[in-house]
């Protein structure tokens, strides 16, 4: 791998040559060559996200730093993520990565024989490598928070022998959009297979205790079977949301709406809960009523997903209580346990779909009641509160009108 620092560009990193890392002017001759020979050569692409969050401007021995662990991740990629013939270079400031996978060139005409796949394979090792270099420098102290690795990938076609760095740049930007797909799709994936484990791992060990006979008594069995049912309840909730998200996203979401009362779908909503609220010892305080337009199944679902998230994070034995008031056209409902609240960052995000949550936990429930709320013509908030955490969602009272409207 070819890492030496073009003559171009006077300042030499003092380090032995075989890990040094130029910036894109060493990629020139390359790239010349490549066009001579009317060859593409794919590209990946390593953009360090995070470096922002380290507040004012990241000192030039962060940067040096960061750029040390890449280039010592790259070249511990050899065999793997790259082969010997690739040529890596540097972006302005150490903040992305190129490398030109000379190795896997092909005729410009056989360009559709590069497999994506395969890139996303070698992008996938570049990023685990990379990552790992970087987490050393924040455990041994250099980085202050966590600095991430993105990868992408695209494929250099046959360019200009005079201006070589022109398509290059142009390669770069749709690497560097392939990377942030990536990155989504990742989150998307982690995040749907958190909300589906739980139930799941629920549902497969009170089976494994049903087949074994471990229950005893009748009223321990259906107790078993009561739970099963619940956490069955769940996967389908999920599923509906994820459905519903896509539907709303392309903008066929469509509502059944009738005139509900909201205290009465709250007690429905609880009772779905009602295991769960009863092995925490946490009760229910409801308080008003009102009655207006509405999609009953979504609206429960929503308040399903609002309550489940009051009930886990509300104290032992505590309370969950809700509110429901209407002024003028519009109705509130205020859900509040005492709990600890939310972290202002979490505040910050609240509702974004796949946004990550305390402890790195990527959740989908508020997420999905959030879209249906906002399907309804309504808003979901983040209430303030001394103690515990406080969610509000308005609706308007004429909804039909509200969201026709919504629609035009």
């Amino acid at each position: 791998m070819d890492l030496a620092t073009s003559s171009a560009h006077p300042r030499v990193e003092r380090r032995e040559a075989g890990r040094r890392i130029g910036g894109l002017a060493s990629l020139e001759e390359p790239l010349r060559e490549l066009a001579a020979r009317r060859r593409a050569a794919p590209l990946l692409y390593v953009e360090l996200a995070g470096l922002e969050s380290l507040g004012g401007r990241t000192p030039a021995s962060v940067r040096a730093a960061c750029k040390r662990a890449v280039a010592s991740a790259l070249h511990a990629s050899l065999g793997s993520a790259l082969r010997k013939r690739d040529v890596v270079a540097a972006g302005p400031g150490a903040q992305w990565f190129v490398a030109l996978l000379v190795d896997r060139a092909v005729a410009a005409r056989d360009r559709a024989a590069v497999i994506d796949a395969d890139l996303g394979i070698a992008a996938t090792r570049l990023r685990a490598a990379v990552q790992a270099a970087l987490d050393g420098l924040r455990r041994s102290g250099v980085l202050r928070s966590r600095v991430s690795a993105r990868t992408g990938w695209t494929v250099v076609d046959r360019g200009d022998e005079k201006r070589p760095l022109d398509a290059l740049r142009h390669c770069i930007r749709g690497a560097a959009v392939v990377a942030r797909l990536e990155e989504r799709r990742a989150v998307i994936l982690a995040a749907v297979t958190h909300e589906l484990r739980t139930p799941l791992t629920s549902i497969v060990g009170y089976v494994e205790r049903l087949r074994a006979g471990t229950p005893a008594e009748d009223a321990q069995r259906r107790r078993y079977l009561r739970v099963l049912a619940d956490e069955a309840q769940r996967l389908q909730r999920l599923v509906e949301g994820l459905i519903d998200t896509g539907s709303w996203n392309a903008g066929g979401l469509s509502l059944r709406l009738e005139a509900t009362s909201l205290a009465e779908l709250v007690r429905a909503a609880w009772s779905a809960l009602s295991g769960r609220a009863a092995q925490r010892g946490v009760k229910l305080r409801l308080r008003g009523d009102a009655r207006l337009p509405l999609d009953r199944e979504r609206m429960l679902q929503v308040l399903i997903n609002l309550l489940d998230n009051a009930i886990r994070h509300a104290r032992p034995n505590g309370a969950v209580r809700i509110t429901i008031a209407a002024r003028g056209d519009a109705c509130s409902l205020m859900v509040a346990d005492d709990g600890a609240g939310f972290p202002a960052a979490i505040k910050r995000r609240f509702g974004q779909p796949f946004a990550l949550g305390k402890g790195g936990r990527v959740g989908l429930g508020l997420a999905i009641a959030r879209l249906i709320v906002e399907a309804h013509a309504g808003k979901m908030s983040v209430g303030a509160s001394k103690k515990g955490a406080r969610i509000e969602v308005r609706l308007a009272l004429d909804g039909a009108r509200q969201i026709q409207r919504a629609r035009r």
